[in-house]
């Protein structure tokens, strides 16, 4: 009996699958089943976004730009390395897991930029490279900054965060 009961709980599952192709499996606990298979991802409703609430860390940062050059990344500069394409908002930065916002509020304002992209392995901690669609010398009149940046950590980075 409990091993037909299992076997319709898959069978379940699977049809809903097929009946929502775009359905999410959130690690919220308990709630993992009914979002996988209403397709809710309610670990993104639970964790607020970096718009709507305080920092997890606030650096000094040393801040450059760059711009889609071979001469300035590697042999497809269009492509980030998290795998996509640059983006306005895209910035690099070694010493953040990849998918952290940062916001910038001396240079930005309340603009949120997205940690998808690394740069030279020599650049450690503080160093962050924002990705600019202009020429390489509207790029270098950015020149070097020194500045105060806010780190969102996403639910999946925010106990690594912890650690530090």
């Amino acid at each position: 009996m409990i091993k037909s009961i299992a076997n319709t709980l898959v069978l379940a599952l699977v049809l809903a699958v097929l009946v929502n192709p775009t359905a999410t499996y959130a690690k919220s606990e308990g709630l993992g089943i009914l979002s996988f298979i209403f397709g809710q991802n309610n670990e993104e409703k639970r964790f607020p976004q970096a718009s709507d609430r305080e920092p997890d860390k606030k650096v000094i940062s040393v801040i450059t730009a760059y711009t889609s050059t071979p001469d300035q990344t590697d042999d497809s500069p269009f492509i980030a390395a998290t795998g996509k394409r640059v983006y306005d908002g895209m910035i690099a930065a070694n010493w953040l897991p990849f998918g952290t916002k940062i916001k910038i509020p001396e240079l930005y304002g309340d603009k949120v930029f997205t940690i998808d992209d690394r740069m030279n392995s020599r650049y450690g901690y503080g160093r962050m490279d924002i990705w600019l669609d202009v020429s390489k010398a509207e790029a270098k009149k950015f020149g070097v900054k020194r500045v105060e940046v806010e780190i969102y950590y996403s639910p999946k980075t925010e106990q690594l965060a912890k650690i530090d």
